[in-house]
């Protein structure tokens, strides 16, 4: 805090989000992710969501998805914006993280409970490496005729 002014500041990584490199596909997108990088990827961020777990007391991020991780130049990967829905809570719109996008990776039971717990970021951590082996967005529709999105799909697989 400063002069009366909170800020957040966070390590400078030139490799952006994750979703950035699955999805961007513009003239200014990264090459493809190669299944080498992917496990990297989900190695970091499984790290990343333990540590804040097994802090004292434990700290939930509440709105984990592929915009939330960022990637260095070695693509290991760095939890961000964790705790910031709690910093924000009051406000009716935080931004991209609210709505639908957001909803996708929330655990259904939170829904129902309206509470957030350790369970509820492995739910969204899950939907995350679904993101990562497919390619396909959370929020994408499996078809044109279905209303699925992509860990609705995944659970309606009659193995």
């Amino acid at each position: 805090q400063e002069g009366g002014l909170q800020m957040l500041v966070y390590e400078y990584l030139p490799n952006g989000s994750v979703s950035r490199h699955l999805y961007d596909t513009g003239k200014s997108s990264m090459t493809r992710l190669e299944f080498k990088q992917r496990l990297s990827i989900a190695i970091g961020a499984a790290k990343g969501l333990n540590h804040l777990h097994t802090l004292v007391p434990p700290l939930i991020h509440k709105d984990f998805k592929t915009s939330n991780v960022l990637v260095d130049e070695n693509f290991i990967a760095k939890v961000a914006d964790a705790g910031l829905v709690r910093l924000l809570r009051g406000y009716e719109d935080v931004g991209p993280s609210h709505g639908f996008s957001s909803s996708v990776y929330q655990d259904p039971e939170v829904q129902s409970v309206l509470q957030f717990s350790e369970s509820s970021d492995v739910y969204s951590f899950g939907v995350f490496l679904l993101e990562l082996i497919t390619g396909r967005e959370a929020a994408c529709l499996i078809s044109p005729d279905s209303r699925e999105s992509l860990a609705q799909w995944v659970i309606s697989i009659d193995i």
